[in-house]
């Protein structure tokens, strides 16, 4: 439909609402009413709305709720507002694509996509806008066409530190590594540190076994955010990939005292241990493992070793078929319950 078509659209709707009187709704149903008494709804809602009742033509009021309902997860209830706002100013971009972000949260693509491109039609220079959608493209793994709108965000602003990184982020799916580096470093050039540029940085060069890099930019995400179990995981796996085990034990370590419920660091230690003997240190590890998550079949057929490595035959056999319970197909649980079976 072509734009000043639907604002025509907007403008009669809202007349017909406005004339009803109609300052809140429940998008559940259709039936109109007030919501400065609903007690469902948060005092700052029942504020807003309120000032909605006494001044029912500011469209900025409606803008203002629908941010308060987007933050309570009230997705439906926001897009009602963010088209109210819309019907009485509809040349506010930010109407637009704030309403195309609770379309995207209320898993509501396809509107979701056409009030992104709503907002870039209305300004197209909107540097937000033109973010926001080709964000929003990135997300849904358009990555051709999120290229080409990040590479205007990127003509009407280079400097655009969001728009870099998520350039590089494009180009990283699309195989182009050397320009996914070139855009993560100028990133960071641009904002002075910035952690997800350098994760990206480390990742890509710990795939290119540039050592010496990728363990410079694990260490500057850690510096960055030394709460981050990510990047002190990451840094232990690829310490562990090097056969720094002593290394990697403390990375997983520290990984475990940020996040308790960070399974694979205790995978991965208990890993470590065997490999060195200690086993019963490694059925600790397995053992918190899955009691984290009691669906890891990787967990239980490290169990079965360790048992069928310690003379517990029965325990492995009954580890190993738990492994094969969860995953069928996993080759190593059944070549250790066929050593177990044949004895």
């Amino acid at each position: 439909m072509p734009l000043l078509k639907k604002y025509a659209v907007y403008s009669l709707i809202g007349f017909a609402l406005l004339q009803l009187s109609i300052v809140g709704c429940n998008p559940g149903d259709n039936q109109f009413e007030s919501l400065a008494k609903d007690s469902t709804l948060s005092a700052e809602t029942r504020e807003w709305t309120k000032k909605i009742d006494e001044y029912p033509n500011n469209a900025e009021y409606y803008a203002l709720r629908a941010e308060v309902f987007s933050n309570e997860r009230r997705h439906k209830y926001a897009i009602a507002d963010y088209d109210r706002a819309i019907v009485l100013n509809p040349q506010e971009v930010s109407y637009y694509y704030l309403k195309a972000d609770a379309l995207f949260a209320d898993d509501q693509t396809t509107s979701a996509l056409e009030a992104y491109e709503e907002a870039e039609d209305i300004n197209p220079s909107d540097q937000t806008a033109v973010f926001k959608h080709a964000q929003f493209l990135y997300f849904v793994r358009q990555f051709d066409k999120s290229k080409n709108i990040f590479g205007k965000l990127l003509q009407i602003n280079p400097s655009h530190a969001q728009g870099n990184f998520f350039y590089g982020m494009v180009q990283k799916e699309s195989g182009d590594t050397a320009m996914a580096i070139n855009y993560f470093q100028k990133t960071i050039a641009l904002l002075g540190s910035d952690y997800n540029s350098s994760m990206q940085l480390a990742n890509l060069y710990a795939i290119q076994k540039n050592d010496t890099l990728a363990l410079q930019y694990y260490t500057n995400a850690i510096n960055i955010d030394p709460n981050s179990d990510e990047a002190y995981y990451s840094r232990g796996l690829f310490y562990q990939k090097q056969g720094d085990n002593k290394a990697a034990l403390e990375d997983y370590q520290k990984t475990i005292d940020i996040n308790s419920k960070h399974y694979y660091a205790y995978y991965n230690a208990g890993n470590i241990l065997a490999e060195e003997g200690s086993l019963e240190r490694a059925l600790e590890h397995f053992d918190i493992c899955i009691g984290i998550d009691p669906e890891f079949a990787k967990g239980y057929n490290r169990i079965g070793q360790c048992y069928e490595l310690l003379g517990k035959k029965e325990l492995a056999q009954r580890n190993y078929e738990r492994c094969l319970e969860i995953d069928p197909n996993f080759a190593l649980a059944k070549e250790g319950l066929n050593r177990i079976l044949k004895d």
